[in-house]
């Protein structure tokens, strides 16, 4: 992947992130355990959209040196 692609997908995971925060403010008050669940599977996706460009640069290496 070039780096613009990278940047764009860490610009989503971080999106997703300050959704979360949104989420997270506005349950204070709702106090909704479905707006608590979402948030926290949102930070997940967030989370793995993150360091998916990493992990796939890592695997790519190892797989390339152990051959």
């Amino acid at each position: 992947m070039n780096e613009a692609v990278e940047l764009q997908i860490r610009t989503v995971a971080a999106i997703l992130a300050w959704i979360v925060v949104a989420l997270l403010v506005i349950n204070m008050s709702l106090r909704s355990e479905w707006i608590w669940l979402i948030s926290i599977a949102l930070l997940i996706i967030a989370v793995i959209i993150y360091f998916f460009p990493r992990l796939r640069k890592w695997h790519t290496s190892r797989h390339a040196e152990s051959s």
